[in-house]
């Protein structure tokens, strides 16, 4: 009889240690408003991959409802690699190794294809506090052995604040999801949001955001960050947009830290090299720089450094040498985007940075110069791998080059001493 009470009492008292629902969903609030509450100033560098597919000839299907995989196919696809400073719960990005934060917006900086914000602090702030969404409790499920609870949540537009842009309109979207939590933890480990159905104006059907996180350990103190996020938009014409993004290097900004949250330079160029308007080189002058190592299109992406070297001086136009051959230059890749179809097409965008002047980089405002075809020697060199177009002004910056390499089937890679033309600018 004694072991028999004591076994009863044993089980009342482990019955009411496990955690309700509403204890478990009380603690994981907590826990995420004391990461946006708690956190630092600090960047991450962001790697996102981002997929493009539309419908194949002959699928049908009613507007806005998604076509299965395999009647899709991929047309498209880039990388970008940026760095992200939070801020105050405000995002604030820069291309990967800049050293300032500029005053503009993602979509500033990348100005086309999908792109989504908010990652770090944003959706904690607004699912767990600020929309005040409506939980219940779905269950129990169980991913790579591990025990998860999941809760599903609702916000009806009138309580919302996620926003939504595209085709030039913004708006305002009722939103529902999921969280799953590690119930011993009481961490969350995977938030996924879907917008209600947009309205026909955005040019989208709708948009769902899946965000996976984990605890990282900034100054001494243990944060709830996000390691991967993936986005899905669905647009009218039944084109599926995907991006896969991915964060490393998190660490705080200390305060000995020389980055600045300004409106610094283009160039990103600091120290005693940096070069006032004065020093700027005289507009029109011709020169050729040639690549210093290939470009791989399986590792490289928008918002890479890649140097370059003078293939001759740059003289002015008493042939007086301002900067002498051989002289490194800096460049940025601005956008790599590969098509599909209707043949295997890479897109490359590069933007000028640097030169070297007497051991030091100085900011250099360049044009393409689309004068002259690019030069046969490095046509040749090339016809092995895919054959590039001259190179070409970009629409959206005319400080930029463009050069489109077709027939590039399998794995691209364009070949050290790829050699392009430009004219030094004024501002």
């Amino acid at each position: 009889m004694r072991d028999a009470f004591l076994f009863f009492v044993c089980a009342i008292l482990c019955l009411h240690a496990q955690p309700t629902p509403g204890d478990l969903l009380q603690r994981v609030t907590q826990r995420a408003l004391d990461t946006v509450n708690r956190l630092p100033k600090y960047m991450c560098t962001q790697t996102i991959d981002r997929s493009q597919y539309e419908p194949t000839a002959g699928s049908a299907g009613r507007r806005c409802e998604p076509y299965a995989r395999k009647q899709l196919r991929l047309t498209s696809s880039d990388r970008l690699r940026l760095d992200v400073a939070v801020s105050a719960a405000r995002e604030m990005y820069s291309w990967v190794g800049e050293s300032h934060f500029e005053d503009r917006s993602l979509f500033e900086l990348v100005n086309n294809g999908a792109l989504s914000t908010g990652s770090f602090a944003s959706f904690l702030t607004v699912v767990f506090r600020d929309d005040e969404a409506s939980f219940s409790y779905k269950g129990e499920t169980t991913e790579d052995g591990r025990q998860l609870a999941e809760f599903e949540f609702r916000v009806p537009i009138q309580s919302s604040h996620y926003l939504f842009s595209g085709a030039g309109r913004r708006v305002t979207t009722g939103y529902f999801g999921s969280i799953f939590v590690d119930p011993k933890t009481a961490d969350l480990v995977r938030l996924a949001v879907s917008t209600e159905a947009l309205p026909p104006e955005t040019a989208a059907c709708e948009s769902s955001t899946t965000l996976d996180y984990s605890r990282v350990r900034l100054n001494g103190a243990d944060f709830l960050l996000p390691n991967r996020t993936q986005l899905h938009i669905l647009d009218t014409n039944g084109m599926d947009m995907e991006n896969n993004a991915a964060y490393s290097g998190c660490h705080e900004f200390l305060g000995e830290s020389t980055l600045r949250f300004d409106s610094g330079p283009e160039t990103g160029v600091t120290g005693p090299g940096k070069a006032s308007a004065a020093d700027e080189l005289p507009a029109g002058l011709p020169f050729t720089i040639a690549l210093s190592s290939n470009i791989d299109q399986s590792l490289a992406a928008a918002g890479d450094k890649i140097t370059a070297k003078l293939t001759a001086a740059i003289t002015d136009a008493k042939r007086r040498v301002l900067v002498p051959k051989g002289a490194t230059v800096t460049a940025r890749i601005v956008q790599i985007r590969r098509f599909y179809q209707p043949e295997p097409t890479l897109r490359l965008v590069l933007k000028l940075e640097t030169v070297e002047i007497a051991g030091a980089p100085r900011p250099l405002l360049a044009e393409p110069d689309t004068r002259q075809p690019l030069a046969d020697s490095t046509k040749g060199a090339l016809q092995r791998r895919g054959s590039p177009n001259t190179t070409t002004l970009d629409n959206q910056d005319p400080y930029a080059a463009v050069v489109v390499f077709r027939n590039t089937g399998g794995n691209f890679v364009m070949s050290g001493g790829f050699e392009s033309k430009w004219l030094t600018a004024a501002r």
